[in-house]
């Protein structure tokens, strides 16, 4: 990703030079950057407390105070646009879970887990300022330091920090390409999920430079040791373990013997407390369970034990959808008294999908299709339709009229974007809102994703700006008009024109040009819908997640029409 598809909060924070210019990006005054720094009491920036782990022992968590959260927030962004984690790293990474990570390793003859040890206090703050001093940002020492000292408590990165997740994958770099360079030397799969490393092969014999078997165990072998301690971590030798094909072999929790799927221990103590819950009430259920060792959350507060149920088969519908599996299904027809607390079937709700035009539905479909990947909105079933011939916010409100009027009975939801501030005003709408035209039809808005800050805005700025500004092999791309210097219409670089910078539209429209050759670099909105639906290079691995606010609106319309 070359630096003319940062955005230019990315390369603002690029050229900061000093303690104050830091202030500035991050919106404070070096006076409050300071006090944040160096005046405020260490007590006060964290609030601690402690969760229990699945196998014995406690968890510290550190969460931030609100304004050093709002802090970390907006530099986790910036480094993970800036910084992007590898290709084997499937934790903390947007889109990406730990089925993604089990996949990987289905249907192996071995499978070989590894734990990094201490894996967040072995992240020191000096390898946190390393790594903001080296490439890909090298920034200076002195903003490099101030960023360390705003992201780590107590000497090391604190679990419960935005940033954390962004710094470990960002220090792990090395690390992994160490991994997947001694994982292809040996003809195994690798993949990283926080600090769990899992190599797999369908060799006979394991390599004995990955683990090798001592005394009445398996040992890590010499190069998987060499990588991780020159990359700055240690291995956990009670956690490193290998399975064969022959035993259960489980992946961050998730059976990969044939494909993926959940432990039969786990759906049995689902069913067991689903059981409980509709014969005797949640009251008494959780009184029994009260004396489990398992789940433990549902030993922490009164309402704890539907949470548990909720978050529970909520998950189970994820992995089904993901891995094709059907347990959601079957425990929610065995279990109809307690689908209140269940999600619906992945069957789903069925609805009309319009918008102002072509390339917007095109853009709805291939997001729902992402989230829908990860396990998300699975139980949406829409057609994504319009009439021939209508475009704009106009005609499909006429529509949509037009349809509410005729009674269909089919829910139909008109999304609108949120670029016509009158239309939006004299229709009652606004983003992420929805109204209702009559019968089970409704207009809405799209939302706006949190790192966007514009009140007006179309669906293409639901992507990240990196990625809208990438180039196609062309030499073409989206172009937005703030961009470009509004009397002369040059980019900063002087590389591109726009003859009509002071047009108002979210994307720029038409009469972008190459100063050097007068050549046409604007890619039109049709065609970037076109590569994006398609998948085409660069538009083959696009960030959806924000378009979540979107679907999350559509959500609240198909709990209320079937609620």
């Amino acid at each position: 990703m070359g630096p003319h598809s940062y955005s230019p909060g990315a390369l603002a924070f690029l050229n900061l030079k000093t303690r104050a210019d830091l202030a500035g990006w991050l919106g404070l005054t070096d006076r409050k950057l300071c006090y944040l720094l160096y005046a405020l009491d260490a007590s006060k920036k964290y609030t601690s407390f402690q969760i229990a782990k699945k196998k014995g022992g406690v968890r510290t968590i550190d969460a931030p105070h609100p304004a050093l959260k709002y802090i970390q927030r907006k530099l986790m962004h910036v480094l993970v646009e800036l910084a992007p984690p590898t290709g084997i790293a499937k934790g903390y990474v947007a889109g990406v879970s730990t089925i993604d990570h089990a996949w990987l390793h289905r249907r192996q003859r071995h499978i070989i887990l590894a734990d990094l040890d201490s894996f967040f206090p072995s992240i020191t703050f000096q390898r946190v300022r390393g790594a903001l001093l080296a490439k890909p940002l090298s920034l200076t020492a002195k903003v490099a330091t101030c960023i360390a000292q705003l992201c780590c408590k107590d000497g090391a990165l604190p679990q419960g920090a935005p940033t954390s997740p962004v710094f470990s994958n960002l220090i792990c770099r090395s690390l992994d390409h160490k991994l997947l360079a001694l994982a292809k030397a040996h003809r195994c799969k690798v993949s990283r999920y926080a600090d769990d490393i899992c190599f797999s092969t369908d060799l006979k014999v394991i390599p004995t430079t990955i683990a090798s078997w001592v005394g009445d165990r398996y040992l890590a072998g010499p190069s998987l040791i060499s990588a991780v301690s020159s990359s700055g971590f240690s291995l956990n030798p009670s956690k490193f373990k290998v399975r064969s094909k022959e035993s259960q072999q489980l992946v961050t929790g998730l059976v990969v013997n044939d494909g993926v799927s959940l432990p039969r221990h786990w759906r049995r103590q689902l069913r067991v407390i689903l059981h409980l819950s509709s014969k005797r009430g949640l009251v008494r259920a959780k009184e029994i369970t009260d004396g489990w060792a398992r789940p433990a959350a549902s030993r922490c507060e009164a309402d704890s034990l539907e949470h548990f149920i909720r978050g529970k088969t909520y998950f189970a519908q994820y992995v089904d959808f993901r891995c094709r599996r059907k347990f959601s299904e079957s425990i929610y027809r065995n279990y109809s008294g307690m689908r209140k607390l269940m999600p619906r079937p992945l069957s789903g709700a069925s609805f009309r999908v319009m918008a102002e035009g072509k390339t917007d539905l095109l853009h709805l479909e291939v997001a729902l299709k992402w989230f829908q990947s990860n396990g998300e909105f699975t139980d949406f079933r829409p057609r994504f339709v319009n009439f021939h011939g209508e475009t704009g916010d106009v005609e499909l409100m006429k529509t949509l009229e037009r349809i509410a009027k005729s009674d269909i009975p089919e829910l139909t939801i008109g999304i609108f974007d949120c670029d016509n501030s009158k239309f939006m005003l004299k229709n009652g709408l606004s983003p992420a809102t929805h109204q209702s035209l009559g019968g089970k039809v409704y207009a809405m808005c799209l939302g706006a994703p949190l790192a966007l800050t514009k009140s007006t805005f179309c669906i293409e700025l639901l992507y990240p700006r990196s990625q809208l500004l990438t180039m196609t092999s062309g030499g073409r791309r989206i172009f937005l008009p703030d961009e470009f210097d509004l009397n002369s219409g040059l980019t900063p670089d002087g590389l591109y024109k726009n003859k009509f910078p002071k047009a108002t539209a979210p994307i720029v429209s038409d009469h972008v040009e190459r100063v050097v050759d007068g050549f046409s670099a604007l890619l039109s909105k049709a065609d970037f819908a076109d590569m994006v639906h398609q998948a085409v290079h660069p538009f083959d691995a696009m960030d959806f997640s924000g378009f979540r606010a979107t679907f999350d609106a559509v959500r609240r319309v198909v709990d209320e029409v079937y609620s």
